[in-house]
């Protein structure tokens, strides 16, 4: 199993939620409204620093990992730098 974990700029967060759903995905969890700092800059949700990012994780098969890595790196390509999409992939073990 793997641990994927997508944080993706707020205006690009129902493009990432048709991905997850193309793929029948059973089930992932939506943390809406995060700030911070990244590469694309500030994201602080305000005047200054307007923006945030959503950031999802869900835990799924191998091979659908790969499928789903390609169609979020199409969806960086045609999103550019500054919107700032970034994924990763950890080993996950279900201990309860």
């Amino acid at each position: 199993m793997k641990l994927l974990m997508i944080m993706v700029d707020s205006n690009h967060q129902e493009d990432v939620d048709r991905i997850l759903d193309a793929h029948n995905i059973q089930g992932y969890t939506e943390l809406p409204n995060v700030l911070g700092k990244g590469v694309s800059g500030r994201k602080l949700g305000s005047r200054a620093f307007p923006g945030s990012n959503t950031l999802f994780f869900t835990v799924i098969e191998g091979d659908t990992c790969k499928t789903l890595c390609a169609e979020l790196q199409a969806l960086d390509a045609r999103c550019g730098p500054e919107e700032g999409l970034t994924a990763f992939i950890l080993d996950a073990e279900k201990v309860v």
